[in-house]
């Protein structure tokens, strides 16, 4: 996605390969690869590989299958995973008529329970309130960790000084047993007991001495290793390398002829138009597409324009994410934009003033599926950095 932000006004998402099986197949030719030598090196079948590139969604699994194929497929071609996502979410739409599972965002995010109080309804819930929860609880098994390490460490002390009372009892009951024998065979032992009696002691200063129980200190340090597969946890937010937003993300024409076409911008949305708001019209004119969307502090909403519909928005500040914007014909307050963009996918804020205050890419997805924007993605994902570096000291 770090290809938004280009004046390049070239497009590669024409029929040919908007969608996911073309896409593939093309990438695939031009790395020299053989569907055989595919599957070998990404142990993916070759008919399930064939089903793939021919967008025959009948004959393949389920969708978070389908989903572990392409991120298989690509990281094997060096293909980047965010561009054969995007396609693969709009050939699922296109090819079944129904959004890919991950796709529906927002309801994924609203009927996630986080916490063990009353879930709020879906007007009460934000994206904000998810994060604070989850840190309540990050906080509580912070808490609790370090009572779960000590008792870790008092039953091994306990483990240790029990094998090394073992050990010592072991070496004085021995060193006892060899002392009487020649007491009790030789008169001459007890004629002259200044000379058994001076190799009693010399046993019971050996055993008592530092350098046995030191002997058996790594026998009891070792098993402290056991404690290191507590600390390591599962990250649900990967470090993304956040860009600061350098170019114009689309440019108004106002002498564009699409701006009297009322079929692309009915008069309807014209009079609608709010001088005091950032009005925003998308018409999916030659295809569906999907799109993310963030105005003022509401929070993020998720939907899929199908080909003929249409989405009118108002707000003092909108944040948009687009997939297969190609397809779309979009008005800032009653004039067309262009949204120059390699990949098909395009982010957008509107004022343009507003740039500075964000960062590409707007509504990173986390690996639970839900979006966020990226002041609250960085938030979570710079408390889980300080939670690993803490757990492995």
């Amino acid at each position: 996605m770090n290809d938004e932000t280009t004046s390049d006004n070239g497009s590669n998402s024409g029929p040919s390969t908007s969608l996911l099986g073309d896409y593939l197949k093309q990438k695939r030719l031009d790395k020299n690869f053989s569907l055989e030598k595919l599957s070998q090196k990404t142990k993916i079948s070759v008919n399930i590989l064939k089903c793939l590139e021919a967008n025959d969604y009948d004959h393949l699994p389920s969708a978070a299958y389908i989903k572990g194929f392409v991120t298989s497929y690509v990281k094997v071609l060096g293909i980047p995973l965010d561009e054969a996502i995007v396609k693969m979410e709009y050939t699922y739409l296109s090819i079944l008529g129904k959004s890919f599972p991950a796709l529906n965002h927002t309801k994924s995010m609203l009927q996630k329970p986080v916490s063990s109080r009353p879930v709020p309804t879906a007007d009460e819930q934000s994206p904000h309130e998810v994060i604070e929860s989850s840190d309540s609880i990050m906080e509580n098994t912070k808490s609790a960790l370090p009572f779960v390490v000590l008792g870790v460490v008092i039953l091994l002390f306990i483990g240790g000084y029990k094998l090394i009372s073992s050990v010592v009892e072991n070496e004085v009951n021995g060193h006892k047993t060899t002392d009487l024998g020649p007491k009790i065979e030789s008169s001459s032992a007890l004629v002259k007991p200044s000379q058994k009696p001076a190799e009693a002691p010399k046993a019971e200063v050996v055993v008592a001495s530092d350098d046995k129980p030191a002997d058996t200190t790594p026998a009891a340090e070792a098993p402290k290793e056991e404690v290191k597969p507590v600390v390591q946890f599962e990250r649900n937010f990967p470090t993304i390398d956040f860009k600061k937003i350098r170019s114009k993300l689309f440019q108004i024409r106002t002498d564009a002829p699409e701006n009297e076409d009322t079929t692309l911008l009915p008069e309807a949305v014209k009079s609608n138009v709010n001088s005091n708001l950032q009005n925003v019209y998308i018409k999916a004119s030659e295809g569906n597409t999907w799109l993310s969307y963030k105005i003022d502090n509401s929070p993020i909403e998720s939907v899929i324009i199908s080909k003929g519909n249409d989405l009118f928005i108002q707000g003092s500040e909108i944040r948009l994410f687009l997939g297969n914007v190609n397809v779309t014909k979009i008005f800032y307050n009653n004039y067309l934009i262009e949204t120059p963009t390699k990949s098909g996918v395009k982010s957008l804020i509107f004022p343009e003033e507003s740039n500075s205050k964000y960062m590409l890419p707007l509504f990173p997805k986390a690996k639970d599926d839900i979006l966020y924007t990226a002041e609250d993605y960085t938030k979570r994902m710079n408390l889980e950095e300080e939670e690993l570096k803490k757990r492995q000291q």
